[in-house]
This record gives C-alpha cells, structure tokens and sequence, in this order.
C-alpha cells in the first residue's frame, strides 16, 4: 500500500498538470492592445490671421487651432493621413485649404508639427523644439 501512494500523487500532479494546461489551450487569446503614439499639433501667434484652422486626421476632423494654440491628439501608430484647412465663416470660410500630408509614427513617439500659413496655402511642417 505504501508503493502505492507515491504512484497514485504522481497521477493526480499529472492530470492537474494536462488539465492546466488544456484550459490555457482553450482559453481566448489575450487582445494585444493597439500601439499608439501622439502629434502634438502648434500654431504660432502671430498667424497670418486669426481664423481657426481645422486639422485632420485620417480624414476626420479632431480639432480646431487658434493662433497661439497647440493640441495634443493621440493617433495609432503607422501611417497617418493629416491635413489642416482654414475654418470660419465670411472670409475666413474656405480660403485656404490643404492637400493631404502622411507621416509614419512609431508606438511611443511624440511628433510634434507646426501649422504654417502663407499668402497662398496652410500646410504641416516639423517644428524645431
């Protein structure tokens, strides 16, 4: 009887062990969450004009930039479609109106772009921190 229990505490760590390991099996797979990383948007004060500047992102708009402003939107990381365009009404509606730029962000990373405005179009650029 005493061979016997050795053998038997064996058996029971064995199917504890296969039972274990056949819920972690059918247990769902754990979502990895998505990568994000962050754009730190800025116009300067001393705009060309104060019309608001609508920015956006993946073709929706996120926000709206006063002169003197910056916003902080985070965005998932890979390619990122932006464009920014004049808002307002009266002769601020429609003046100005940007193409489609993309930058490529890294989960983690902290791009931070400058709204610049000219005589003929308003546009992202890299700012120098």
């Amino acid at each position: 009887m005493n061979s016997l229990v050795p053998v038997l505490a064996a058996l029971m760590l064995a199917t504890t062990a296969v039972f274990a390991a056949s819920e972690a099996i059918l247990a769902p797979p754990q979502s990895v969450p998505e990568a994000f990383g962050e754009l730190l948007i800025s116009r300067d004060v001393n705009a060309p004009n104060a019309c608001d500047i609508e920015l956006y992102v993946q073709n929706e708009l996120v926000a709206r930039v006063a002169p003197g402003q910056s916003v902080s939107i985070p965005v998932p990381a890979g390619e990122v479609s932006l464009r920014v365009a004049q808002h307002g009404s009266s002769h601020c509606a429609g003046q100005f109106v940007g193409t489609s730029q993309s930058a490529i962000i890294e989960p983690g990373e902290v791009r931070h772009l400058r709204i610049v405005q000219d005589e003929h179009e308003v546009f992202l650029a890299p700012a120098a921190d």
